[in-house]
């Protein structure tokens, strides 16, 4: 570990030997450090920044009392019991050291309290830190250990614990400050590989007996090949042969619409093969009512030390979804309603072609893409009336597309300015509680005389997402996407308005507009949605109500959607646009251990159809 003032912080592990079924990072715990300081005004537990019992604001946060006075090394020390003043408040519950005379902190001994830790997500999440001094009197962590138990929803139990010592410590060596970069945690390549040799002379915490037998026990039971069965689940859309090798199970290998009919699928994947690094995908599908075999093919590889470029290739012969890059339902939604109900809310579409893409961290904060594409797109129509039930309706007719070809080039860039952990294979972003944003933008160039395509058009997109921090746990989620463009645009490749079907109301999309109402290739969408948690309820301290854990967001949505003369002119049908912001506004309501929630939402201007719509908002739609 390296230290620098004021904050610069950067962790580097060497060596790492560990229970081959523990996760390589706790990140869903400590926002990706692994070892905090409890000298630190804030310690990062949950992705909340948590007042630490030194802090600046403590004495105004936290309830002090001096409950023994012990002897420890041959000087006296207080051990004081601390406690949120508020029990709504997250924090720490449990006991600190504090040496008399020079009242220097030696130990803590801690636990989330029932605040911090929402939904009962873990049973009890317990902290044990100890420092020792150095020169100059500077004051050290020299062990951290962090004990978690969690019973999921009292279907199964789990515990684990992380015993790390810290020493050797070298104060005020002079650390250039470039060291410092956006790295605050780094698992170099081989800490995962170091032989018998290298640990014989590493300093490592005594194992317990208790210890060796559980690791025994859970090592050789993780090394024992699983049968088929145990690698099947009725419930998943794929059957597991290896960790890296999957074929489709029976509940992905159907589907239903009103184009392609009673549908078979099957596919052969192949996930993080060759060091993590080779992906790929095989799938075919066959349609009874439009007789029609489709077939797709996938394949990535990853580059670098931590994988940080990507070469990509997609070849395909399929039926697309009309604006499916709005459409954020899944397959077995659409295929439940459109047999049980005869609604079948998607459009379709035959494309076929290719595109490949290349794309790399260049800079730590920059990734650049670029690649080609090719497709040609042709309408697609409604073959069969079948469904379980409503005998007496129709299926509408699936509309016509602008039947085209289409040969372009991408090129894209994206800012992330979060820091990263490296965790032995791959980067991932962390942004350790803080607020932050990233934005970038696309161009998509298509060109009749260069490229041989059959429309000149240029798109320019530009999308930005963030989130800031307002109170407590509560935060505000901000979404943008921009959109021009230059040229002919095909139907197909409209921007479509994410909206949603009675009843539903899916995150980030515009509740009371249906899907596919309001297109348009020059498009500007905003999204605010302010998530309180359960702070206000806390804050209102309504008895009963305040410990419900009910959570609470708040969302404006704004929207403007035009089309340009160009793309106008070859389009099959009239486009509804809006030529002045569109504005709706509502708020949800549910329980974080139930994944629903209830949404509420005001059609602001436009009034018309849809003024109030109240929808399900569920991940499983």
């Amino acid at each position: 570990g390296y230290f620098k003032k004021p904050d610069n912080y950067k962790e580097i592990i060497v060596a790492r030997k560990q229970s081959s079924n523990f996760p390589s990072s706790i990140n869903i715990l400590t926002g990706g450090r692994i070892i905090q300081n409890f000298y630190s005004d804030n310690i990062n537990f949950l992705g909340k920044d948590l007042p630490g019992p030194l802090a600046d604001n403590a004495l105004n946060y936290y309830y002090y009392y001096i409950k023994k006075i012990l002897a420890i090394d041959h000087q006296m020390v207080y051990q004081i019991y601390i406690s949120p003043d508020d029990p709504g408040d997250p924090g720490f519950t449990g006991n600190i050291f504090i040496t008399d005379s020079t009242f220097n902190m030696i130990k803590v001994d801690v636990a989330l309290n029932r605040a911090a830790n929402p939904g009962g997500i873990f049973d009890s999440v317990e902290v044990l830190q100890q420092f020792s001094e150095f020169p100059d009197s500077i004051y050290m962590p020299v062990d951290y250990r962090l004990f978690i138990t969690a019973n999921f929803l009292g279907l199964a139990k789990v515990g684990f614990e992380i015993n790390s010592i810290l020493y050797d410590y070298k104060i005020n060596p002079g650390i250039n400050t470039d060291f410092f970069n956006k790295v605050i945690l780094s698992v170099t390549p081989g800490a995962d590989s170091k032989d018998s040799t290298y640990w014989a002379n590493a300093v490592t915490v005594p194992t317990t007996k208790e210890e060796k037998a559980a690791y025994k026990r859970i090592d050789s039971l993780q090394s024992v090949p699983k049968t088929f069965w145990e690698n099947f689940s009725p419930l998943s859309s794929r059957i597991n042969y290896s960790k890296y090798f999957s074929t489709s199970a029976p509940l992905g290998m159907y589907h239903f619409n009103r184009v392609e009919g009673n549908s078979l699928d099957f596919g052969i994947f192949l996930h993080r093969a060759v060091d993590q690094r080779l992906s790929s995908s095989l799938n075919f599908s066959y349609g009874f009512s439009d007789k029609k075999l489709k077939s797709e093919f996938r394949a990535s590889y990853l580059f670098g030390d931590y994988r940080t470029y990507k070469i990509s290739a997609h070849a395909f012969n399929k039926l697309n979804i009309l604006f499916g890059n709005s459409d954020d339902y899944n397959d077995l939604t659409a295929t439940i309603l459109a047999l049980v109900s005869k609604d079948d809310f998607r459009d379709y579409y035959y494309s076929n072609g290719f595109n490949i893409n290349f794309s790399g961290e260049v800079l730590p904060i920059l990734t650049m893409s670029a690649g080609f594409l090719n497709h040609t797109d042709k309408k697609a129509f409604k073959n069969t009336e079948f469904s379980f039930f409503a005998k007496d309706r129709f299926f509408r007719p699936n509309p016509p597309i602008y039947e085209t070809k289409v040969n372009a080039v991408h090129l894209g860039l994206n800012f992330d300015f979060r820091d990263f952990i490296e965790d032995g294979f791959f980067r991932r972003r962390t942004s350790m509680g803080k607020s932050y944003f990233t934005f970038g933008g696309d161009i998509n160039f298509s060109n009749k005389s260069f490229l041989k395509s059959d429309l000149d058009y240029t798109t320019y997109e530009f999308n930005a997402r963030g989130i800031i921090h307002t109170f407590k746990s509560a935060e505000l989620n901000i979404k943008v996407l921009g959109m021009y463009t230059k040229g002919e645009l095909p139907y197909q490749m409209l921007y479509s308005l994410p909206g949603n079907i009675n009843l539903t109301a899916q995150s980030f999309s515009f509740r009371t507009l249906n899907i596919n109402e309001i297109l348009g290739d020059r498009v500007i969408t905003i999204y605010l949605e302010h998530n309180f948690g359960d702070e206000l309820f806390r804050l209102l301290d309504i008895p009963l109500v305040k410990d419900w854990e009910l959570q609470l967001n708040t969302y404006l949505n704004i929207a403007y959607s035009n089309i340009g003369n160009e793309s106008k002119s070859i389009s099959p049908y009239p486009i509804q646009t809006l030529k002045h912001p569109f504005f709706e506004a509502g708020f949800g309501i549910g329980q974080i251990l139930f994944p629903l929630q209830l949404n509420f939402t005001w059609r602001l201007n436009y009034r018309g159809e849809n003024n109030f719509r109240i929808g399900i908002n569920s991940f499983i739609f």
